[in-house]
């Protein structure tokens, strides 16, 4: 496991994007808002509305990691142009939910392959089939792993000389999380399985995600992980090991105070727990709470504000 060092991720886009017809005029009027960070030699981050993307260049070819919202898609592409016009081999996806995967139906005929884990194309398909066949499309082509989210799966990708790893370790973001990495470069991108910024999000109910689940497998990349590397998170600033570790400290406290009452419900263990200790992570009315995470940390719904 140790040879998995630091993984990363990344992606870009140089071709005019000929998407669906039936997708084109939501897209023309995306908003440009995307911001492009250097995070290593022909490795970069773009922030916009929703999950970071990853975007990697190699000689010939482009991988983008995650891709936002449809209606984005035109400002994602004009921002990968802005460091490559190398045209996009592959589009990985992080996990199945919609600020991660929304872009994926506008991009797929762009790319020769969509990879995900197993049951974000699982997922992807149920959510599908509520939606007309005309808003249908872009799920993964390449499925990493099996339906079991304990089976443990990897995948290397070798393009134009350059190493990419997807590591599947088990549910808890959701239950289908992959960490996608360059070797390399020392650079990985997360995904949910790391946010920096506001509490996190364990999607219990409908991703089938489990906190203990999270705290175990941040435990298990923080033994490993190499004190250079550069990460990025699927909510928040790009890091590095020390923030990473800070990270792992953070959610084995909300694991031992919540194992520490029993007795206590996720209201009464948020008022009693010491949140000025970790500033980093913010609550966040609209999404998640301390109510809300320790109700995540004991097994039980809902981990967010319900969407109203």
């Amino acid at each position: 496991m140790r040879a998995l060092i630091a993984l990363a991720l990344v992606a870009s886009a140089a071709l005019p994007l000929a998407a669906h017809a039936a997708h084109h005029a939501a897209q023309a009027e995306a908003p440009k808002i995307h911001k492009v960070e250097k995070v290593a030699d022909s490795i970069y981050c773009i922030f916009g509305q929703g999950g970071n993307i990853g975007l990697v260049v190699t000689a010939r070819h482009a991988v983008l990691i995650d891709d936002q919202f449809e209606r984005l898609v035109p400002g994602l592409v004009e921002a990968v142009r802005s460091v490559t016009d190398k045209p996009i081999k592959y589009l990985i996806n992080t996990h199945a939910h919609g600020d991660h995967v929304g872009g994926n139906v506008a991009l797929e005929k762009q790319v020769s392959a969509i990879i995900a884990h197993a049951n974000v194309r699982k997922r992807m398909e149920t959510e599908q089939a509520k939606l007309e066949p005309a808003k249908r499309g872009g799920l993964p082509e390449l499925a990493l792993g099996s339906e079991d989210p304990k089976e443990r799966a990897r995948l290397n990708i070798h393009l134009d000389g350059t190493e990419i790893h997807l590591l599947h370790l088990g549910p808890g973001h959701t239950d289908g999380d992959v960490i996608v990495g360059v070797p390399a470069a020392l650079v990985m991108h997360m995904g949910d399985l790391f946010f920096l910024g506001i509490l996190p999000y364990v999607d219990l109910e409908g991703g089938g995600g489990s906190f203990d689940g999270l705290v175990a497998q941040i435990a298990s990349v923080a033994s490993w992980i190499p004190d250079g590397a550069r990460i990025i998170p699927g909510h928040g600033p790009v890091c590095g090991k020390k923030e990473l570790l800070r990270y792992r400290d953070f959610l084995q406290a909300v694991q031992a105070h919540a194992k520490a009452n029993p007795g206590k419900d996720a209201a009464a263990l948020a008022a009693s727990f010491d949140t000025a200790a970790w500033p980093e992570w913010k609550p966040r009315p609209d999404f998640v709470t301390w109510e809300t995470l320790f109700s995540a940390a004991l097994g039980r719904g809902p981990a967010r504000v319900p969407r109203s």
